[in-house]
């Protein structure tokens, strides 16, 4: 029987060669696309599952209220690990991980500069998976200025040398560190990324005592099917028994009178196997994932399978009227519908599997392009998983099957008599249900082409978008402690070259600034959490800020010094409105010790931080002993010979420190690569599935003409222009994708409006004018495709179609 259904099937393949073609074509394009959606997806929900005891490992996070000033940080202070290993009993272990970035290393004559160092205590290789390929894990990072490296840098630094024992040159202070250690570069599914590790007792703050101070990321694990509900309420008990009373000594009010002000704070904690997709804490070590994405990749991916089945059901339903005598003879020798729906489903099975053959050979060719697009480390080796495997043929199985349904049982469902009657061939030619799969095709592809025209225009607003300054020409020059006194000399040499327009040191530049702090104002009674930057005399000039009251510092006036200038959201929550000398706030600036510092002038707001989140209050002052950072601004013009200046002079000041700078635009560029790189895969497989679903549309415009192909012969021969037969040939595609607009449009708009661009607090607004454009392309790509068939067939010589007649 199987092999009678195969010499069945390959004979209609060659019998049938372009709808054969169609088919297969659509199906494989689908299946990879849909295969790699499905790895990309895996991919993503793999995220630091590797560790032994995954389950049970947890961060601990730092969230809460200050005066309608909401804050969510996966940072907490370095005492709280400690007290949790102590204090609670279902709580196993502790690890306290800190982050430093851009650290400047020195080997000998090499110097550069490492992305991401982590400082961690002793136990990390027992806490986490990460794999040491040299070094004991119980002793390599005990005892201070130890350092672990990657097997990449051990080859950097040391080319085929054995690392262990060197010594690196560590920061901008050249301190001496022992390599002990070469680790496995890290996994591309971890929340964790480093160049180097070091020791925990490298780093002073890791004695901390304060509690409100949050510099460090606190994982722990529990044991084994604990009640968590207990760790929270221990977690609770902390903010009264640990924090309250620091707060209370500092600021001189209990938990009680922070709460009666309608403000407060409090311990959480999260999965780590959940970091990944479901944080939406600040200071995450690396950027993390959306869940959201996910979705709408889940989805297009099931759109797309479903696009590439449709057209083989269409194409096999159209085709149907030219196997009913073939079904109607079978059926009156007596054959069963059994039989029939075998052979039709065989078909559709046949279809899938060569179909998917071609698919893998798509994937491969395209995995390289699509981990460009997304920004992903995928490769092939991850097909040759048995599990993946066998779930790609089950994949194959299930689309063969869905493909091959409806034309299986719905040609399968007549008597003999029906189809001698002709109910068949009728059924095909006035189908419903294939009309409505049509505009089903077409309401996924213009929901798929709205969606990347606001992505993309959301993209575009953000790069165009007013910051509030300038960020355009200027460098961010990085480790500008290595200076140290010679910081004043490098910044005159710099301004004394016409190339430059101005020059600032800062604590951070924008995109990064994020210390924030607990403040009030004096003689009131409420506390205010601000973001604080410290910043030079010239920062106005270099980053184009705007002053709307008072003034910016100036070496004219040495009490600057201990002065403040605050933006417009600042001021206007305090509740001040002009600048008269008596505005004054008190915290904890630059000392240990309570201070007040005199406002002296208001800077209009300016996006400081991502543009997914609303300008916060800020406050700026003068510490030249927390300037990390350097902005300068170039003149317009060809920026390469400054900055080759720039790293000269860097040489002559820097007593050898590593060179590192960026561009201000590059890094607000840098925030949104997640939502590029969404923007771009929803692009691709937009093209995609309106591709498959035009080449279903093609076939199907293909049989509508040669069924038609006698009347449009009449026609002609009677009179009819060519301008009126490709308009009779187009309409009724015409029609089907208008009604998908009609549907789509809309729903594309408020899928966007309301679950998208509400991540943005800065967004771009879609109009009706995107939503218009979006219809007309898919028409005119419609329109297009059958186009082609209508004027063929209109163009044709009518004799050649009633000669037979």
């Amino acid at each position: 029987m199987l092999k009678n259904y195969l010499k069945i099937v390959f004979r209609t393949l060659q019998k049938n060669k372009v709808y054969a073609s169609i088919n297969i074509l659509g199906l494989s394009l689908g299946i990879a696309a849909s295969v790699l959606i499905v790895v990309f997806v895996a991919d993503e929900l793999s995220y630091d599952q590797f560790h032994p005891q995954s389950e049970n490992l947890y961060r601990v996070d730092f969230t809460g209220k200050l005066n309608g000033n909401e804050f969510n940080m996966a940072m907490t202070g370095a005492p709280i690990g400690p007290a949790m290993a102590e204090e609670i009993p279902e709580v196993e272990s502790t690890l306290r991980v800190g982050q430093w970035e851009s650290v400047p290393i020195q080997y000998e004559e090499l110097t550069f500069t490492e992305g991401s160092m982590l400082v961690v205590e002793k136990n990390f290789f027992d806490f986490f998976g990460f794999e040491l390929l040299q070094g004991d894990p119980a002793t390599v990072l005990d005892g201070p200025n130890k350092i672990v490296i990657t097997e990449d840098n051990a080859r950097k630094y040391f080319g085929d040398e054995d690392p262990i024992g060197k010594i690196l040159l560590r920061g901008s202070d050249k301190t001496a560190t022992e390599i002990t250690g070469v680790i496995s570069n890290p996994p591309s599914n971890s929340h964790l990324t480093y160049d180097m590790i070091i020791s925990g007792d490298s780093w002073e703050y890791l004695k901390n005592e304060n509690w409100s101070s949050n510099n460090l990321y606190t994982y722990f694990r529990t044991y084994p099917e604990v009640d968590l509900s207990n760790v929270q309420a221990s977690l609770d008990g902390f903010i009264e028994k640990y924090f309250g009373p620091e707060i209370e000594q500092y600021l001189g009010f209990s938990m009680d009178e922070l709460r009666a002000q309608g403000n407060n704070v409090g311990y959480g904690f999260m999965p780590l196997e959940n970091i990944h997709l479901y944080s939406e804490l600040s200071e995450e070590p690396t950027t993390p994932g959306n869940i959201q994405y996910l979705y709408i990749f889940g989805a297009i991916s099931i759109f797309i399978i479903l696009i590439a089945c449709i057209n083989f059901m269409n194409l096999a339903t159209a085709k149907s009227a030219n196997h009913a005598k073939e079904v109607g003879v079978r059926k009156s020798i007596g054959a069963g519908r059994t039989s029939l729906v075998g052979q039709f489903l065989s078909e559709s099975m046949i279809y899938s599997f060569i179909s998917g053959f071609l698919a893998l050979i798509f994937i491969l060719v395209a995995l390289q392009p699509f981990n460009a697009l997304s920004g992903k480390n995928l490769s092939w080796m991850v097909f040759l998983d048995p599990i993946l495997l066998l779930g790609f043929f089950a994949f194959l199985f299930f689309v063969g099957l869905l493909a091959g349904s409806y034309p299986a049982f719905y040609l399968t469902s007549f008597s003999p008599s029906e189809v001698f009657k002709g109910k068949v061939r009728k059924g095909a030619k006035r189908s419903g249900f294939r009309n409505g799969l049509v505009i089903f095709q077409f309401i996924v592809s213009i929901c798929l082409i709205i969606s990347s025209l606001v992505v993309y225009k959301q993209l575009t607003y953000m790069q165009e978008v007013n910051l509030g300054f300038d960020k355009e020409n200027v460098i961010n020059l990085l480790h500008t402690q290595a200076l140290g006194n010679n910081a004043e000399a490098f910044k005159q040499d710099l301004l004394s070259n016409t190339g430059f327009v101005a020059a600032s040191f800062a604590n951070n530049l924008p995109p990064k600034i994020d210390w924030t702090s607990v403040y009030r104002a004096v003689d009131t009674e409420q506390d205010y959490l601000f973001t604080m930057n410290w910043v030079d005399q010239d920062h106005l000039d270099a980053m184009g800020y705007e002053m709307v009251q008072g003034r910016f510092f100036s070496e004219d006036f040495p009490t600057d010094s201990s002065a403040l200038i605050v933006n417009e959201s600042a001021f206007k929550q305090i509740g001040w409105t002009e600048i008269d000398g008596t505005q004054k706030i008190s915290g904890y600036f630059d000392a240990d010790t309570n201070e007040v510092r005199e406002v002296i002038g208001v800077i209009k707001d300016f996006n400081y931080d991502n543009l997914k989140l609303k300008i916060e209050p800020l406050i700026m002052g003068i510490a030249p002993d927390y300037y990390q950072e350097m902005a300068i601004r170039l003149n317009p013009g060809d920026i390469t010979d400054r900055i080759a200046l720039i790293e000269e002079l860097w040489s002559k000041h820097a007593n050898g420190a590593a060179f590192e700078y960026s561009f201000l635009d590059s890094n607000f560029d840098s925030l949104y690569r997640s939502e590029k790189n969404m923007g771009n895969i929803i692009l691709v497989f937009t093209v995609l599935a309106i591709s498959i679903a035009c080449l279903g549309l093609f076939g199907l415009a293909a049989y509508t003409t040669e069924q038609r192909s006698k009347e449009i012969s009449i026609r002609k021969a009677m009179g009819a222009t060519m301008p009126h037969l490709v308009t009779l040939l187009s309409k009724d595609f015409t029609v089907l994708v208008l009604i998908a607009f009609v549907i789509s449009g809309p729903l594309a708009y408020y899928v966007m409006d309301q679950y998208w661009l509400q991540n943005f607090a800065f967004r771009t607004s879609i109009g009706w004018p995107l939503i218009f454009g979006a219809g007309m392309l898919s028409i005119l790509i419609a329109w297009l495709t059958v186009s082609y068939q209508s004027f063929k067939t209109a163009a044709s010589n009518p004799v050649d179609y009633l000669k037979s007649e």
